[in-house]
């Protein structure tokens, strides 16, 4: 049996008045920007050392930085269904990379266009193929990739624009047209194009997974200033059939994240051209931990931040993720939040800070926007995640964290219980010190566990 949360019905009663007196009537646009398998360490406002991201270091002096906020899952694709349907994982048909969402499905997407919003989707949708693809899930326009897989290579043959297939022929040798510049290409021209009406750009970019290989003016500045043994790189034609690990490994990752922070800037640069600064709130986090595919070393960056583990683990390092909240007037700036949030409460914030008319029902998360607006913030009850063999829920300070031997054996696992206000890194388990918080945890656990 599958418990829901009745909170978020809760939490919109509640905000509600505060809220209507502190956005008054204009409804403010929206950018969710999503990285792709980001570190909490990946950036330098969160403790990175080796590079800087100056332009979201930035967005965090002029927003709310938030210290404990958590992807929906470990890999992207969960992840992902969390963030759009505002639901926890143990909801979902599946709680791996073969998630797809379906046409019956009321996405994050839906609420803005009932609610009078133009919305767009540029860069990886990953929610599945044709059947899920974002025009059916409440996108207007729509420019990336629907496939987790093909995602990953930066130089496509061909992306999906609206349904149709646009091709670069030889693109994978010639390098001619990479995917962070068309995808940010695209998203200035939608702001262009809706400037006059409130919309919702949804801007899930590929960087930082998981082939590293970016524009050589991103790369070359590190070259030589990094601990780097040079490889060489697969020959072409190889490319399609796993990642070529690029040859200076470290200077391409930090090419990479300064790509990606540098694309950031030029969207801010777009806003206050065109006047939209002021009246556009914009998010930046990551669908889950950092990984090491494609020749990334998130040990010699310290990816985690310190935090134990990452992708694919349900241990901090593979779901705390760093997150960034930026509305000029209206969010205080250089303010950091420890309040613990998610990705299923993500539906419900926005729907508070742009004044939408949602329905209360069918969501598991909060509202973190009095967070936000400095108003009183209740916690999150519960947060829950599955993968694979791993099993998390977290209340308050304490976190279960349960492994299992064998796959559908539900009588052979391992338990772990963390206080996490007094160990982020997870290196001391406290399960047989405090039994009793165990059980209590575990109960719950038990009720969202899809083998029960």
């Amino acid at each position: 049996m599958t418990h829901h949360f009745n909170a978020p019905a809760i939490a919109f009663i509640i905000v509600c008045g505060f809220l209507a007196d502190a956005l008054g009537t204009r409804s403010p646009n929206v950018i969710y920007i999503l990285a792709d398998d980001v570190g909490y360490g990946d950036l330098s406002c969160y403790g990175q050392k080796k590079f800087k991201t100056p332009h979201l270091d930035r967005m965090a002096e002029e927003g709310m930085r938030f210290t404990e906020h958590y992807s929906g899952s470990c890999v992207c694709a969960p992840s992902r269904y969390t963030l759009m349907t505002g639901k926890h994982i143990a909801r979902a048909r599946t709680e791996g990379q073969g998630q797809q969402l379906q046409p019956e499905e009321f996405t994050l997407a839906d609420a803005f266009k009932q609610n009078g919003y133009s919305t767009g989707m540029i860069g990886k949708w990953g929610l599945g193929g044709h059947t899920g693809r974002p025009d059916l899930q409440g996108f207007d326009f729509w420019f990336g990739f629907l496939d987790q897989r093909r995602a990953h290579f930066h130089y496509p043959e061909w992306v999906w624009k609206n349904g149709e297939k646009i091709p670069y022929p030889d693109n994978p040798k010639t390098h001619e047209h990479h995917t962070q510049n068309l995808f940010t290409e695209e998203a200035i021209g939608f702001i262009r194009e809706h400037r006059q009406t409130p919309f919702f750009l949804y801007l899930p970019y590929t960087l930082v997974h998981a082939e590293l290989i970016v524009p050589q003016e991103y790369e070359e500045p590190f070259i030589g200033q990094l601990d780097d043994k040079p490889v060489e790189p697969a020959p072409y034609g190889i490319l399609r059939s796993g990642y070529n690990r690029p040859r200076h490994r470290h200077a391409a990752f930090a090419g990479t994240m300064t790509c990606l922070d540098d694309h950031i800037g030029k969207l801010f640069e777009e806003l206050k051209a065109l006047q939209l600064d002021q009246s556009t709130i914009v998010l930046f986090t990551s669908d889950n931990g950092p990984h090491s595919e494609g020749g990334a070393d998130p040990r010699y960056f310290n990816s985690s931040g310190g935090l134990k583990r990452g992708k694919g683990w349900l241990y901090e390092g593979g779901i705390r993720v760093p997150m960034i909240v930026r509305w000029p007037g209206k969010i205080a700036p250089g303010t950091t939040s420890k309040h613990p949030s998610w990705f299923p409460d993500v539906f419900n914030t926005l729907g508070d800070l742009c004044n939408m008319e949602l329905t209360p029902g069918d969501r598991d998360g909060i509202s973190f926007a009095p967070t936000l607006l400095n108003k009183n913030q209740q916690p999150n009850p519960y947060m829950y995640w599955s993968y694979n063999r791993h099993r998390a829920i977290r209340q308050g300070k304490w976190k279960l964290y349960r492994f299992y031997e064998k796959f559908n054996d539900i009588n052979r696992y391992k338990e772990e219980l963390y206080n996490l206000d007094d160990d982020s890194g997870e290196m001391n388990d406290l399960a047989e010190k405090f039994p009793e918080r165990v059980k209590q945890l575990a109960t719950k656990l038990n009720g969202y566990e899809r083998w029960k």
